[in-house]
């Protein structure tokens, strides 16, 4: 059992860290030029462990304790995170976006399913994850759309020449900086469920501790490797001026801080994503929906793909 559970810890630690290696939340901050790449996977780094700690009970606690009835066990926690760093795994060598966050959910679902058949699962926080998987992406992308208006109104009334411009560029820069903290703080709340709500769920176990090794797995993460998915995000899929970029990080820092505080397992990128479809919509930029339709479909694959494979391998085990 000692061995199962090192296996338990460090597959967590390792979902952890793969989880932060893709958090693109700082790209926004990166993107406008006011923060070098590195001071900005720093501030992101210390921001999303301090939101594992401090933010991370209510969404742990709807995913390992309300979602599946029943309780779970120490085998149960190594199923979903084994499928859970496989899913990652092979998204990172195919290149593909998945959501950890469906994943995870996913792979819950799966096998409480296998272990009690309908009643193995609560339906209705099931049906409330749902909603918010949907209500809150459109809900960012109607924010960033109205605040990107709003502020380009004001803009072209308030401000007249070179120097003004620069000026309001600086304050921008400036804002963006306690927004994208709390973005950070709430993706590391929101995450680190997908690592540890299950380990966190055993009797025994203190869910603090359980945090503290998320966030400190999706720290190292993003101080590692999370440089390529914030410079991607940042500098190479839309150029952000600051008050697009503030316009796009107020409604994500709105969206993703409420679910969190809800307890509503979210993907953060989704959110993110769809702020920027929201501000290019508004200043009617060209968007590949294609390439959007086939994320989209990603997502509802990775998570029939992980709820089968958590059943499969729960009938197999047991």
């Amino acid at each position: 059992m000692e061995a199962i559970a090192l296996i338990a810890l460090t597959t967590a630690l390792y979902v952890a860290w793969a989880i932060g290696s893709n958090n693109e939340s700082m790209a926004p901050l990166a993107g406008c030029g006011f923060l070098s790449l590195r001071w900005s996977l720093l501030l992101g780094a210390v921001t999303s462990l301090m939101g594992a700690l401090l933010l991370g009970g209510r969404v742990e606690e709807t995913m390992g304790s309300r979602l599946i009835r029943g309780g779970v066990s120490l085998i149960d926690a190594v199923i979903v995170m084994g499928i859970l760093a496989t899913s990652m795994a092979i998204a990172s060598i195919s290149r593909k976006p998945i959501s950890s966050t469906h994943s995870a959910v996913g792979a819950i679902i799966g096998l409480g399913l296998l272990k009690g058949g309908l009643n193995g699962v609560d339906w209705r926080t099931l049906t409330i994850i749902a909603a918010g998987w949907f209500l809150f992406p459109i809900l960012s992308l109607l924010i960033a759309a109205a605040l990107t208006k709003l502020l380009k109104a004001v803009l072209r009334r308030r401000v007249r020449g070179l120097r003004d411009r620069i000026r309001v560029a600086q304050a921008f820069c400036i804002a963006l900086i306690p927004l994208v903290s709390i973005i950070s703080l709430s993706r590391g709340g929101n995450d680190v469920a997908n690592a540890t709500a299950l380990l966190s769920a055993l009797e025994g176990v203190k869910p603090l501790h359980m945090r503290l090794l998320g966030g400190l797995g999706m720290a190292l993460g993003l101080l590692i490797l999370g440089g390529g998915v914030v410079r991607a995000v940042g500098l190479n899929l839309i150029q952000l001026r600051p008050e697009t970029a503030l316009a796009a990080q107020m409604s994500v820092a709105l969206t993703l801080l409420s679910g969190t505080l809800l307890g509503l397992p979210l993907s953060g990128t989704h959110i993110q994503i769809t702020s920027l479809i929201g501000l290019g919509l508004a200043e009617r930029k060209w968007i590949n929906f294609k390439a959007l339709l086939e994320i989209f479909y990603s997502w509802i694959l990775i998570f029939a793909a992980a709820g089968g494979a958590a059943a499969f391998l729960s009938a197999f085990i047991y």
